[in-house]
C-alpha cells in the first residue's frame, strides 16, 4: 500500500506540514498520524474538540483525519463517549459524486491488522459533498484508560495509521450512487514557503523600533516590546502589566539582578524568534573539555535557570538536551546541582547514568564535586545518589547522610556532638 504522508501533533497542536508526498493516483494508500505529548494534548483539548491532520490524497480525492483526544460531545449526556479516543476519516473538499471507501485505523505496532483482505472485509463508508456516514468508522476507537496502560503509548507518544481503500466507482452495484459526471480530481497541494515570522521578530528586536521597555542588566541597557514579552511569558506579563491593572504607572525601565547581560540577551532572542540563541564561543562536542567548552556549559546552565525564572519551558528543555551532550567529569557536578534545583529530572538522570558508567569518578566527587552536592542538595538526593552509585570512597559519606536523616532535614545535631562529621551534617541540614 502506497504512503500518503505523515502529520505530527505535538502538545495539542498540528505542527507545520512538511512537503507533501507525490500523488501517485493510487486507490489504496495510508497516512500516519504521530501524536507527541499525549498527556498535554488531553489537558489542552476541550471535550468534543478535535484536531485535524494535514490533507493527503487517495484515489484522486483529498482527505484528512479527525483526532478526538477526549471523545465526542461536550455535555454530561455524552460522558460515556468522552471516555474513548475517537478517529475519523473526513473529506477535505467538496465531492460531487458519492465515494465509497474501506477505512481502517490501527496503531503502528499492530501490523497483523493491516492485511489487505481484512481491510476490504470492513463495511465501506460513504462520502458525499462534505459529509460522511460515520456508522462504520471508530467513534469509540479505544478506551482511554485501557490505552494509557497499553504498550501502544511509549514516552507519552503514539503513532496511528489510517489505511484507505477507494472502491471501484463504476461497479454495477453502485449505479444509484453516482451521477453521470466526469471524474473529479483532487486540488493540488500548494507548497508553502518556510515561515519568515522568526526573522521578522528578530529584526524587530535588533532595530528597537517601537520598543517601549528597557532592562538594565549588568550595567547594560536592552530595549524590548512589552506586548511581545507578555505574550510569551506569564512572568513578564505579571511584571510588566500587573502594576497597570492596579492603576499604577507602567515601568519604563526594569532592573534585572542575578542574570548576566549576555544570558538575558539570549533569553530575549528566544522570546522573539522561538529559536535557540547561538553561544558566541560555541565549540564542537569533541572540545567540550576545553575552557571554551566549560564556558559553553556554564552559559547553558545560566540560560536554563533564566528560562525557569521566566517560565519558558521550551527553552528550558532545549538547554537540558544541549547540556546532556556536554556532560563530562569536569562539568557533571555543576550540571547535576542545577538539574536538581530546577527540577530537571531527565537531565539529572543523564548525569547519574554518566557517573554510573565512569567508575573512576569517585575521586572527582570525593575531592570536590561531592562537596558541592552536599552543600546544595537535600538529604533525599544525597541518599539517592549514594545508594545508586556507591563506591568504597563515596560510601563513606553514607553514614553522614543517614545520621543527618536521623536528626531530620533542617534539624539540629545533639549539643555534645562537636566532631567534624557533626559539623558537616549541620552544613547539610542548612542546605
Amino acid at each position: 500500500m502506497a504512503f500518503a504522508g505523515v502529520s505530527l501533533i505535538a502538545d495539542g497542536r498540528l505542527c507545520a506540514s512538511t512537503e507533501s508526498v507525490f500523488d501517485s493516483g493510487a486507490d489504496s494508500r495510508y497516512h500516519l498520524l504521530v501524536v507527541e505529548g499525549y498527556s498535554r494534548t488531553n489537558e489542552t483539548t476541550l471535550k468534543g474538540v478535535f484536531i485535524m491532520s494535514r490533507p493527503f490524497i487517495v484515489g484522486g480525492c483529498r482527505w484528512k483525519v479527525e483526532y478526538h483526544p477526549n471523545g465526542l460531545g461536550d455535555d454530561d449526556s455524552q460522558r460515556d463517549e468522552q471516555e474513548f479516543i475517537s478517529v475519523f476519516l473526513v473529506e477535505d473538499e467538496y465531492l460531487k459524486n458519492v465515494v465509497k471507501a474501506h477505512v481502517a485505523f490501527t496503531f503502528i505496532d499492530q501490523p497483523e491488522l493491516r492485511v489487505p483482505n481484512l481491510i476490504r472485509q470492513t463495511q465501506p463508508c460513504c462520502f458525499l459533498d462534505v459529509f460522511s456516514i460515520t456508522d462504520y468508522q471508530p467513534k469509540r476507537f479505544v478506551e482511554k484508560e485501557v490505552f494509557e496502560r497499553s504498550s501502544h503509548l511509549k514516552n507519552d507518544s503514539f503513532v496511528l495509521r489510517c489505511d484507505v481503500v477507494i472502491l471501484e466507482r463504476k461497479d454495477d452495484d453502485d449505479e444509484d450512487y453516482y451521477e453521470e459526471e466526469e471524474d473529479e480530481k483532487a486540488r493540488p497541494f500548494i507548497k508553502l514557503p518556510p515561515s519568515d515570522l522568526p526573522s521578522h521578530f528578530s529584526d524587530l528586536l535588533l532595530s528597537k523600533e517601537g520598543a517601549d521597555i528597557k532592562f538594565e542588566v549588568g550595567g547594560k541597557k536592552l530595549s524590548a516590546h512589552r506586548c511581545v514579552l507578555a505574550a510569551r511569558s506569564t512572568v513578564f506579563k505579571a511584571q510588566l502589566y500587573g502594576a497597570m491593572n492596579e492603576g499604577a504607572a507602567a515601568p519604563s525601565v526594569v532592573k534585572i539582578d542575578g542574570i548576566e547581560a549576555s544570558v538575558f540577551e539570549s533569553l530575549l532572542t528566544f522570546i522573539y524568534t522561538d529559536g535557540m540563541p547561538v553561544f558566541e564561543d560555541a565549540m564542537p562536542i569533541r572540545f567540550m573539555n576545553s575552557d571554551k567548552g566549560e564556558k559553553h556549559a556554564t552559559w547553558l546552565l545560566q540560560l536554563l535557570e533564566a528560562a525557569e525564572r521566566y517560565d519558558l519551558q521550551k527553552l528550558k528543555l532545549i538547554c537540558e538536551e544541549k547540556l546532556a551532550n556536554l556532560i563530562c567529569k569536569h562539568m557533571v557536578a555543576g550540571i547535576i546541582v542545577v538539574a536538581e534545583r530546577r527540577r530537571c529530572r531527565w537531565l539529572k538522570e543523564a548525569c547519574l547514568e554518566f557517573i554510573k558508567t565512569h567508575t573512576s569518578l569517585h575521586t572527582v566527587f570525593t575531592a570536590g564535586g561531592l562537596e558541592q552536592i552536599i552543600r546544595t542538595c537535600n538529604p533525599y538526593v544525597l541518599k539517592e545518589f549514594i545508594s545508586k552509585f556507591a563506591t568504597q570512597k563515596v560510601a563513606a559519606v553514607g553514614a553522614g547522610v543517614e545520621g543527618m536523616n536521623d536528626t531530620g532535614a533542617g534539624g539540629k545535631a545533639e549539643a555534645g556532638d562537636k566532631h567534624d562529621a557533626g559539623s558537616k551534617r549541620r552544613k547539610m541540614d542548612a542546605a
